[in-house]
């Protein structure tokens, strides 16, 4: 059996935080890391947004992003956004997995 944790680790200049989740399958977590981000994306609910102008990132912003995948397999997923003149200035979201024992 498996645990399948969900992260959203974020810091800005006035705040800063984790947010853990623990789903029971892989396509659930991938739902929630998927929400997350578009979440994040949206105006007024994280400085992401203005790191965006008609869905195109913005010069001063740098993103690493885990390949897409289309193979059927599971896979641990990322999606980490900074701004290149702030490292404070960052969210991270990931998509991991564990044996239970």
């Amino acid at each position: 059996m498996k645990a399948y944790i969900v992260s959203l680790q974020f810091s800005t200049d006035d705040a800063d935080g984790v947010d853990i989740e623990v789903f029971s399958t892989y396509e659930k977590a991938v739902k929630r890391f998927n929400e997350i981000i578009e979440t994040e994306k949206q105006p007024g609910m994280s400085w992401v947004a203005n790191a965006y102008e008609n869905g195109k990132l913005l010069h001063g912003y740098e993103i690493d992003e885990s390949p897409e995948y289309n193979d059927g397999e599971e896979h641990e997923l990322w999606w980490n956004i900074t701004c290149k003149y702030d490292w404070y200035l960052h969210t991270f979201i990931e998509l991991r997995f564990t044996e239970i024992q």
